[in-house]
């Protein structure tokens, strides 16, 4: 939204030079003031979600602890950020005030939708088996993000590629664990997961990918997904890798994303991420056929609620 600010701040600072009408000039600005309201939003989440209690939010805003409890609580915002993105589209792929034109005056983007194709589908696939799991409607989904249902309609069909808040959202209200679907909506981005983590956050990360592609899979029966005659795979281990008990190694890993319908191949930077900080840590080989999670330092259930294999 910083980036989305510095582009808005320039078209508006175009339309002012080509003398745009100024119905034009007072849309742009508008477009930029709600811009940086929901920055200023997002800003306090991402500080709440890294510790910072309601005390220093209001001291660092100026407000009183009520008033930045009210104004910033996580339903508020994550509503606010949703609607930014059902209102308006991808800002590099939104048309630029007349006569204005890119650097070096080079064409737009592609429109979202020409690259992550697959994990598109596969982020809606998921939304859509949570849905189904659940005892809420299409209608009453929209309703409680304040969406519009032919939105949520389109998120869910894989014709429109949401922004995090809006996956969120409709993950807890379809009672599923947002973080799983996480590693989805990146892939669909073209984004890239962080490196160098902890070993628990990394294993957290790796189950979390995992349970995605188990819900765009559409929740098989386990005994079916581990299939007949299986060494590594068996319904057992399927349950402990996906309710997050066994942190896998990467042969179980690539077996069970592939029999998931998924791409080893973007799973395996996860993995190496885990295996790295767990080499880093322990110095030792990551033991063939996976690890109890409880042997992991500092690890508690952080894999998040609403499990996939209940």
């Amino acid at each position: 939204m910083a980036d989305d600010g510095l582009v808005l701040a320039a078209r508006l600072a175009e339309a002012e030079r080509e003398r745009v009408p100024l119905a034009e000039l007072l849309a742009y600005a508008d477009r930029l003031s709600v811009n940086v309201a929901c920055y200023v939003a997002a800003a306090v989440q991402d500080a709440r979600a890294e510790g910072s209690g309601w005390t220093a939010v209001a001291e660092a805003a100026g407000v009183s602890v009520e008033t930045a409890r009210v104004r910033w609580s996580e339903q508020k915002v994550m509503r606010l950020l949703a609607r930014r993105d059902q209102r308006w589209p991808a800002l590099k792929h939104a048309e630029p005030p007349r006569g204005a034109r890119g650097s070096a005056g080079q064409q737009s983007p592609a429109p979202d939708g020409v690259r992550g194709g697959g994990a598109r589908r596969q982020l809606a696939a998921a939304l859509s088996s949570l849905q189904r799991r659940s005892s809420v409607t299409l209608q009453e989904a929209a309703q409680q993000a304040e969406l519009s249902p032919s939105y949520v309609s389109r998120v869910l069909a894989g014709s429109r590629l949401p922004a995090w808040p809006v996956v969120h959202m409709l993950a807890t209200i379809f009672g599923g664990n947002a973080g799983d679907l996480k590693f989805l909506w990146e892939r669909a981005h073209g984004g890239c997961p962080p490196t160098r983590q902890s070993v628990s956050g990394a294993a957290t990360r790796l189950v979390w990918a995992l349970r995605g592609l188990y819900l765009a899979a559409g929740m098989p029966e386990l005994p079916s997904l581990a299939g007949e005659g299986g060494q590594s795979l068996t319904a057992e281990t399927l349950r402990e890798v996906l309710e997050g008990d066994l942190v896998p190694d990467w042969r179980t890993v690539e077996e069970l994303v592939v029999r998931m319908g998924g791409d080893a191949v973007s799973i395996r930077p996860l993995w190496e991420d885990l295996h790295y900080a767990f080499l880093t840590s322990f110095r030792d080989v990551f033991p063939e056929g996976g690890l109890p999670r409880s042997g992991l330092p500092g690890t508690e259930s952080d894999t998040g609620a609403g499990g996939t294999t209940s």
